[in-house]
């Protein structure tokens, strides 16, 4: 094999990025070990970190292991060194991005540059991800016509997705110039430095429980899927807030967070996207916001943190808006918002208890992870969502997989290694007794539930799992019936299982 070594600058120019001492990495393998995608990698983190370690970055760049790179942090987070080993992912993966000059590509690169290209793309035009938009353009793109066309065609006839509205643009952003702007600083180089990392002893720490009570109004911050192919979620999201007595106030002239597109191939991005949401809740005077989606919220949270510590992306913000931020606005999920509830007000409102409804609880990654800006349950074993589900008179199970990834936001472009996924956190839910999946992530729903049938047809001993959102079973063990939450309109038929409640 043939090393081509640049001079230390690109060894320097990571360890600017990620804050990364790499001569630290003594090589213990956690991150390989724990990696969910690491089986379908050439060079999986361990023998990244180390062929950077040793100085050779440009034949890291090109490893085909970045673009099955999930981004679920379960490395960095299991790094006994404090190593930010997903960062080094995502700055390799940038970085080979701008120094491309080779034509040829692997069938994963190519698959997930359309992909990231397409999404980003058409937020740029308008400020929000037309999903419409971005599933023809990564079409044409890959020459992948047939790839979930009876899927498309259910969403169509449900209402999740609104061809009239892709065409016309309704569904954008008012201040598109602001959007514009963005992506124009994007594409300058950072003049700031991440903080050296050193080897710490780290320990969990939760966040202290915000409060919510019955009568309040808190922001909300819907995201693009809610608008779209995940409409039942914001339909349920919304019944189960109405039923707990809490009125939510959407953000004004809200924009894309740039999800996983924007966080894998432009760190700047990534940052000020969110950013921009952080202003306008801090300019309409809101405490919480509601960001019932993990990726997004995920996004505003590290985005929140990273504003409140680095001048550069409040001044890049304020070049922005034209305003200064404070960091008012706190974006929580839908369980810190159960949790800011409590569990004793909830059994009071509950109507229809679930009856020891068998339930695996799945957290995924994003909810916990990193665990400095995700303060929300234990990165490991959370145990908060299993709280919720015994208040409504369900039966949580004990089981393995309820942090692992089950792909995330590539799951068009790497479809078959979602599926095989999937099918380990199914089996191990199944094996320990579980019946259904219960979630609070459009994204996870996504690839538990649409991806089943796909997953089924290649696993004959992979039974059916219906999957809930948290919002479906909190309203409707406080009375509302499975038409009110649209659970018709998922993939997976659910309605029999809770049907005589």
């Amino acid at each position: 094999m043939e090393h081509s070594i640049r001079p230390d600058s690109l060894k320097q120019q990571l360890e600017k990025v990620t804050g990364n001492n790499y001569a630290c990495c003594y090589q213990c393998g956690k991150c390989t070990a724990g990696c969910p995608a690491g089986g379908f990698m050439d060079n999986p983190p361990a023998r990244i970190m180390r062929m950077v370690q040793a100085g050779y970055v440009d034949d890291a760049m090109k490893s085909d292991s970045l673009w099955y790179c999930i981004g679920c942090m379960t490395c960095t987070s299991r790094c006994p060194q404090n190593l930010e080993i997903a960062g080094t992912m995502d700055a390799l993966r940038e970085m080979s991005l701008k120094n491309d000059s080779d034509a040829a590509q692997t069938r994963s690169k190519k698959f997930v540059t359309a992909f990231h290209s397409a999404f980003l793309n058409t937020v740029r035009k308008t400020g929000r991800l037309q999903e419409l938009a971005l599933v023809n353009s990564y079409k044409l793109r890959t020459r992948t016509f047939m790839q979930d066309a009876s899927a498309g065609m259910k969403m169509i006839k449900q209402g999740k997705i609104h061809p009239v509205s892709a065409l016309t643009s309704k569904e954008s952003v008012q201040a598109k110039e602001q959007i514009e702007k963005i992506f124009r600083i994007s594409e300058q180089e950072s003049q700031s430095h991440t903080e050296r990392r050193k080897p710490v002893r780290r320990t969990f720490r939760p966040d202290a429980t915000v409060k919510i009570e019955s009568g309040m109004t808190i922001g909300y911050y819907p995201g693009c899927s809610l608008s779209g192919t995940a409409k039942d979620y914001d339909i349920s999201i919304r019944k189960m807030c109405d039923r707990l007595g809490i009125r939510l106030k959407e953000i004004e002239d809200w924009n894309c967070c740039g999800a996983s597109s924007a966080h894998a191939t432009n760190h700047k991005l990534a940052m000020l996207l969110p950013a921009r949401n952080q202003a306008l809740a801090d300019a309409q005077g809101m405490d919480y916001v509601l960001a019932p989606c993990a990726a997004c919220l995920n996004r505003q949270v590290t985005a929140r943190k990273a504003l409140i510590e680095s001048e550069e992306l409040r001044a890049d913000l304020e070049s922005v808006t034209g305003t200064e931020t404070t960091c008012r606005a706190q974006f929580i999920g839908v369980m810190q918002l159960l949790e800011g509830f409590g569990t004793e007000q909830l059994k009071s409102r509950v109507t229809k208890p679930l009856k020891e409804l068998p339930i695996a609880c799945y957290y995924g990654c994003l909810l916990v992870r990193p665990f400095e800006a995700m303060g929300y349950d234990d990165p490991e074993n959370p145990t908060k969502m299993e709280k919720v589900i015994e208040a409504l008179g369900a039966k949580p199970v004990d089981w393995a997989y309820k942090v692992e990834c089950c792909g995330a936001g590539l799951t068009m472009a790497q479809q078959e290694m979602i599926e095989d996924l999937t099918y380990r956190i199914s089996k191990n839910a199944s094996v320990n007794g579980a019946g259904a999946f219960v979630v609070a992530c459009p994204l996870c729903h996504t690839n538990l539930d649409m991806r089943q049938e796909g997953m089924r047809k290649r696993y004959s001993d992979a039974g059916v799992m219906p999957v809930f959102y948290i919002s479906d079973l909190v309203a409707m063990a406080c009375g509302a019936s499975a038409e009110e939450v649209a659970l018709d309109k998922h993939f997976v038929p659910a309605t029999d299982m809770v049907r005589n409640l």
